[in-house]
């Protein structure tokens, strides 16, 4: 398949005109205009329709663009990545994960690795579950860091687990709950309770965790992002089902997490495409076990709630 036909079409789609696309591209109207015919024929697809001299995305080639729009931006950081491997930067981490990882793992490993006196770069990128597995299968990353089991069967990753997490119930302090020792659904049902929105990891775990005891609470507080989950916990609008990671809880804060009474864990690992990795990516899950271990050793309660694979 042509790349320059993929090119002009993802051009032409986000700025919304063929001539401008055609001139950030440095080609003609009409040869971007064939480039356009050309993929249609391969794909056996109408993307646009025309309109005079106007083309308008098809109801094809907007779903086209959405299920491909990952592929196609990889197509632009070619440059970069050709630039890296000529500068042989083998300093910098390119590491792909979601929002609450970022938080509560990468972020920590990164500030013990400079700590340690390691010289290294890094650019943390924040995907959806799909964009992490398909993006490092690509390898527009070095690695991603991701809760398994994997969504996305069709793509060649090497996956290594390195820690488990125990779900639990994440409260302020002060909360008449933060006494006990393990906290079972029925203790929260007919608590203000804060969750994600249906569709999301963790709102799915939640529903899980009161589905099995035949329970269904409202949830008066949803968002979709896990941090601000834990901002609303943190101000007291209620509580939520998370683990110690995606809830990290820093030295000082008014938030504690008691485990469920009925044991639940969450698997993270780390992923990788097939092939030879730079030796700083090494440094990195070495220096990131060292930070769980670090965790460990806070306290008895956080000891119980994350173990090394």
């Amino acid at each position: 398949m042509n790349l320059r036909s993929l090119r002009i079409f993802r051009r032409i789609v986000t700025l919304g005109s063929l001539a401008q696309a055609s001139r950030e591209l440095n080609i003609s109207p009409s040869a971007a205009s064939r480039l356009i015919s050309l993929l249609e024929s391969e794909l056996n697809l109408t993307l646009f329709a025309r309109h005079k001299r106007r083309l308008e995305l098809t109801e094809e080639g907007d779903r086209f663009y959405r299920e491909t729009e990952h592929i196609l931006r990889g197509l632009d950081e070619m440059g970069a990545v050709s630039q890296d491997i000529r500068q042989q930067t083998n300093n910098r981490l390119r590491l792909v994960t979601a929002a609450p990882l970022a938080m509560g793992v990468i972020a920590p490993t990164l500030a013990l690795m400079r700590r340690q006196g390691m010289a290294f770069e890094c650019d943390i990128n924040v995907e959806t579950r799909f964009g992490i597995e398909s993006k490092v299968a690509a390898r527009a990353y070095n690695f991603g860091i991701i809760s398994v089991p994997l969504e996305n069967a069709i793509v060649e990753l090497t996956v290594e687990p390195f820690l488990e997490a125990r779900i639990g119930v994440l409260m302020r302090a002060d909360h008449p709950l933060a006494e006990r020792n393990a906290i079972s659904p029925e203790d929260i049902v007919d608590q203000p309770l804060v969750a994600l929105r249906k569709g999301q990891r963790w709102r799915a775990r939640m529903d899980e965790v009161f589905s099995g005891v035949g329970l269904s609470p409202p949830m008066p507080y949803e968002t979709t992002s896990t941090p601000v989950v834990t901002q609303l916990v943190r101000d007291g609008l209620g509580l939520t089902i998370v683990d110690r990671v995606c809830g990290r809880i820093l030295e000082g804060e008014p938030l504690v997490l008691r485990p469920l009474a009925q044991e639940r864990w969450v698997t993270y690992a780390t992923i990788h495409p097939r092939g030879p990795r730079p030796s700083l990516e090494r440094d990195f899950v070495r220096s990131m076990q060292e930070f769980v271990v670090a965790e460990r050793h806070r306290s008895p309660d956080i000891a119980a709630t994350l173990r090394l694979m």
